[in-house]
């Protein structure tokens, strides 16, 4: 064997027992965690501090793990409304030891159904992010309509230009559409709100496929009716915008007043009730902008959350509040995890926050 093919052989062989000892640490650390108090000492370690759980959609084949995931939440935590959390912070009161909020995004009625009844059996609180027009039933959220058109659409590949960059989306199977859906969505979040609309407006075509003006079952909205109804449950409602634009691309003030101040303004209308909290949506930092956070505070809200992954405490910024990503559907194990404050520093590269 020549000295080059031996270094080669000699790399190979290190790269093996190093993803070795990788994966065995991996394995230790778990056992560490899961079997030998490890999450325990964690809570222990931040339970001066408050957790936001970020929900979406639910679906029935998920609610036995909602079911474990409220049943852990009301062993080890304590549940708080977020109206607890931001009075706890503009009056200086304590919060109890390891408060957790619970809050969901965008209004999906599967809440309802699939959600709503397990927090309630087990006395959790929940803040119900909705969007006024995906509630009046005039338009549903745009990145279901991008799922919806890559979904059905006839074409193998489709080619677009966004922002003056040349988008090619191969569709030839699920794997394909789900990753060109990513990539496309990743996009049109970046562009100025009005070329996104526009894009929109063209995208049927794109696709040869029509979009029907009202979603599927399992993303349509839940109506007024229904967010009056379970305020008398208790749920809290918060704004989620008029239509859904990544705010900092609003480039019109009376667009970005439209959508954070009237919006707000319907709701209280529609539910007679105070609007006291607002969700940036996708929530990101890039996302938000100073213009939106201080429309936001002058529009008469107590509170705003982010997708910034993290933990809080008194002293944070009550309209930029962190959020830790939990929908339905997460690894329980994973999911008991980031209830314990673990992979926070995926959070610049895997906030979610449609």
């Amino acid at each position: 064997m020549n000295s080059a093919n031996s270094t080669t052989s000699g790399l190979s062989v290190g790269s093996v027992i190093f993803k070795s000892m990788q994966s065995f640490l991996k394995k230790a650390a778990r056992i560490a965690l899961h079997q030998m108090g490890g999450l325990a000492v964690l809570r222990r370690w931040h339970r001066s501090e408050f957790a936001v759980l970020m929900f979406h959609s639910f679906s029935e084949a998920d609610r036995a793990n909602v079911e474990a995931i409220c049943s852990y939440i009301s062993r080890h935590f304590e549940p708080v409304s977020l109206s607890d959390i931001v009075d706890s912070i503009q009056q200086g009161k304590e919060l109890p030891e390891n408060a957790i909020a619970i809050t969901i995004d965008d209004g999906y009625r599967n809440f309802l159904l699939h959600g709503h009844p397990i927090f309630r059996r087990y006395r959790i609180n929940t803040t119900m992010y909705a969007v006024t027009g995906f509630s009046d039933g005039r338009l549903w959220l745009w990145p279901d309509q991008i799922e919806f058109g890559l979904l059905h659409t006839p074409n193998e590949f489709i080619r677009v230009i966004v922002n003056g960059e040349a988008l090619e989306l191969p569709l030839t199977n699920p794997q394909d559409r789900t990753e060109s859906g990513s990539l496309l969505l990743e996009s049109l979040k970046t562009i100025p709100n009005q070329q996104r609309i526009h894009f929109m407006e063209t995208f049927s075509a794109l696709c040869r496929v029509e979009i029907p003006p009202q979603p599927p079952a399992d993303r349509s909205a839940m109506s007024w009716e229904d967010l009056r109804a379970v305020t008398e449950e208790g749920v809290e409602i918060g704004c989620h915008t008029e239509s859904h634009p990544i705010v900092s691309r609003l480039t019109d003030p009376i667009d970005l007043d439209r959508e954070i101040r009237g919006a707000k303004q319907e709701m209280e209308e529609r539910l007679g009730i105070p609007v006291r909290h607002f969700c940036y949506p996708n929530g990101r930092a890039i996302d938000v902008g100073q213009a939106a956070i201080r429309c936001v505070r002058e529009s008469g809200y107590d509170s705003a959350v982010t997708c910034t992954w993290g933990l809080n405490t008194l002293e944070r910024d009550r309209f930029q509040i962190r959020r830790t990503p939990f929908d339905s559907s997460v690894d329980f194990r994973y999911g008991i995890e980031l209830l314990a404050g673990l992979h926070m520093q995926q959070s610049s590269a895997k906030s979610d926050g449609q």
